[in-house]
């Protein structure tokens, strides 16, 4: 757990800096515009993060092992050379794990609902 949280700690602070720069480099300086910046920003890894979550939960299994029983259920050819063969013919696909996906999702998440309020608040 504590992995995580430097790396979400390191995340969060990258995308602050980035966010930072561009508003200095865009030329005018304001509290509204970081705030757009850092939102757009912290969506990409907020996007990453669910994406990894949702793979690695194994949602997409499903889909795979489906269409995997489908075409070989088409041919009885294929599934007689699969029993010759000794290929298994309907084992489940384990997903990866990735250590990046909670850093990923908690800092954009983070920083999208910290957004979303200073947004409101200095309006």
């Amino acid at each position: 757990m504590k992995v995580v949280t430097m790396r979400t700690f390191l995340l969060t602070v990258a995308i602050l800096t980035i966010s930072f720069f561009i508003v200095l480099f865009q030329g005018e300086w304001s509290l509204l515009s970081f705030v757009n910046v850092t939102f757009l920003l912290s969506l990409l890894p907020l996007m990453i993060g669910g994406f990894l979550f949702v793979y690695e939960q194994g949602f997409f299994n499903s889909f795979a092992y489906g269409f995997r029983k489908l075409r070989k259920s088409r041919s009885k050819a294929e599934r007689y050379l699969a029993e010759l063969q000794d290929m298994p013919t309907g084992q489940p696909i384990h997903s990866k794990k990735f250590a990046v996906t909670y850093p990923f999702l908690f800092s954009g998440l983070a920083l999208v609902l910290l957004m979303i309020v200073v947004g409101y608040t200095i309006r």
